[in-house]
């Protein structure tokens, strides 16, 4: 399949445009360590990333079975260690960076949809030079809902004047293309990234890419021909 008619990209940010998951890991160990607890290695910790930070604290709480009534304090510990380092470890993935280059190029409208708390990614955008590429940037806290919800690509939508089939959403995890595929929304899942141990093709997404290099160039093939 070849994406048509395509006026503007949503993109996800934790295991899409960057490796994240050492950082948030690290946060994590503090969080454990300092609740009593032992640190984890970085490949399970990567298995709880997806669906927001506090559904992570719980699945590290319920990994080293504490107790849920120390949720908050866990929570904040947590949030503190990310606040105070989170992205000296992490990195763009491969293709990033001259993937939306290209796509900025062509004209091409970007919006960031993350289940990251909205408070984190000034930061992060600015850290990985990235800020100038979206027009619109919506957190997980940002809306009422977030993903695998369709309600931030309606969102995206509305705001751009779009139909949602002319929405492209991005993504590694198969929130991402659900929440593309409940919106009405064209979907591309990539192959790296943090999608609970299975392969992104289960999801059943229009199209499978192992980076975004292989997106800008479609793109760019198809509008050359329209």
């Amino acid at each position: 399949m070849v994406f048509q008619g395509i006026k503007g990209i949503a993109f996800d940010l934790d295991g899409t445009l960057l490796d994240s998951a050492p950082d948030l890991g690290a946060a994590i160990n503090v969080m454990l360590t300092d609740l009593g607890a032992e640190p984890v290695c970085d490949q399970l910790s990567r298995q709880w990333v997806g669906n927001g930070m506090p559904k992570l604290v719980q699945r590290a709480m319920a990994h080293a079975k504490l107790c849920s009534s120390t949720y908050e304090q866990a929570f904040t510990l947590f949030t503190d260690a990310y606040a105070a380092d989170s992205s000296s470890r992490s990195r763009l993935y491969e293709g990033v960076a001259p993937a939306l280059a290209e796509l900025h190029k062509q004209g091409m409208a970007m919006a960031l949809i993350t289940n990251k708390a909205a408070r984190f990614l000034p930061s992060l955008l600015a850290d990985f030079d990235l800020a100038d590429y979206f027009s619109i940037v919506l957190g997980g806290d940002t809306l009422q809902e977030k993903k695998p919800h369709p309600l931030p690509l309606l969102h995206v939508c509305q705001q751009w004047q779009i139909k949602p089939s002319e929405l492209l959403m991005v993504g590694d995890s198969k929130n991402d293309v659900q929440a593309g595929q409940a919106a009405g929304a064209q979907t591309l899942g990539l192959t790296y990234g943090y999608n609970y141990g299975e392969h992104i093709a289960l999801s059943n997404p229009d199209q499978v890419a192992d980076n975004l290099i292989e997106l800008a160039q479609q793109l760019a093939s198809t509008n050359q021909h329209v």
